[in-house]
């Protein structure tokens, strides 16, 4: 019995605490004031989406989606594409993921770019990186001390193929920012303003557009017959400081079809951008799929 008594007296306080510190977690989930941004903002959809579109919704709701872009990006919280582009529900499918890659390893991006030319029959896929990128600045940056937690393992597992392409990159603005760095015992994440960091975002971009022109799914597509005749894959970059979109001109397309224009002025330093095998006079590439 006096056990019993010492062990209540033993455990009541520690109770008492637990649940006094539920309670202030509960009242603070249940007023979280920030949240207010994200449902005054839901509202201001709803409003715009009635007055300037109010048939769109249960258009989409009944007939399903037809977009005619894919869009792959980052999931950077400053690139939303629906934002960037000013786009309504319904335009584009969309992967994003940390410094927009796209990898045969990677199932989740392997199935949405399947679905999107396969089902959805999508004239366009973009790839868009952005100046200033943290997957790309934390590639060029000394990685952190080992043993590492599983948070950063994750991502320097990650971000494994841009630091590789940091290493071995031979164009001379990435070149250059190495043979810096080299000098350094701990390499801190550049300023976005670098040239050798907005040119590793660069070619980023067009190691997943290849990488994608190539991939299996793509070659699959293709020996369908027609499926893929008019999908087209192009990179472009954004500028987070100016919201500006950018052309890499290194867009890819099924053999023999012509690279579309597109609107969006060619990035100043895309002559240094190392080209694709077989870049056409349109400034882009004709790729054989099969």
């Amino acid at each position: 019995m006096q056990g019993l008594v010492f062990l209540l007296w033993f455990i009541a306080p520690l109770f008492l605490v637990a649940n006094a510190h539920f309670g202030l977690s509960h009242r603070r989930a249940a007023n979280a004031p920030e949240l207010g941004v994200l449902f005054q903002g839901n509202q201001q959809f709803k409003e715009k989406m009635q007055a300037e579109s109010p048939t769109l919704l249960t258009d989409l709701t009944e007939n399903g989606q037809e977009p005619e872009f894919m869009f792959i990006g980052c999931s950077d919280s400053r690139v939303s594409e629906g934002t960037v582009f000013n786009a309504n529900p319904g335009t584009l499918f969309t992967e994003r993921n940390i410094a927009n890659q796209f990898m045969a390893e990677d199932a989740n991006a392997q199935s949405v770019v399947a679905y999107a030319v396969s089902e959805l029959h999508v004239q366009h896929i973009i790839v868009m990186g952005h100046y200033g990128c943290g997957g790309v600045a934390a590639a060029i940056a000394t990685p952190p001390e080992e043993p590492l937690d599983a948070a950063n393992t994750a991502v320097q597992n990650w971000i494994a193929p841009i630091r590789a392409l940091y290493q071995n990159s031979t164009r001379e603005e990435i070149v250059s920012l190495r043979e810096k760095n080299a000098a350094l015992k701990v390499v801190e994440e550049p300023e976005p303003e670098e040239p050798g960091f907005r040119a590793l975002v660069e070619e980023n971009v067009k190691v997943s557009v290849q990488a994608i022109a190539t991939s299996t799914v793509i070659q699959d597509a293709a020996g369908d017959g027609e499926t893929l005749v008019q999908v087209f894959i192009h990179g472009w970059v954004y500028d987070i400081a100016n919201g500006e979109i950018q052309n890499l001109g290194i867009s890819v397309g099924p053999p023999g079809a012509k690279i579309p224009s597109t609107p969006f002025a060619t990035v100043t330093s895309s002559e240094r951008v190392l080209p694709l095998e077989n870049t056409s006079e349109d400034h882009g590439t004709c790729l054989n799929f099969l």
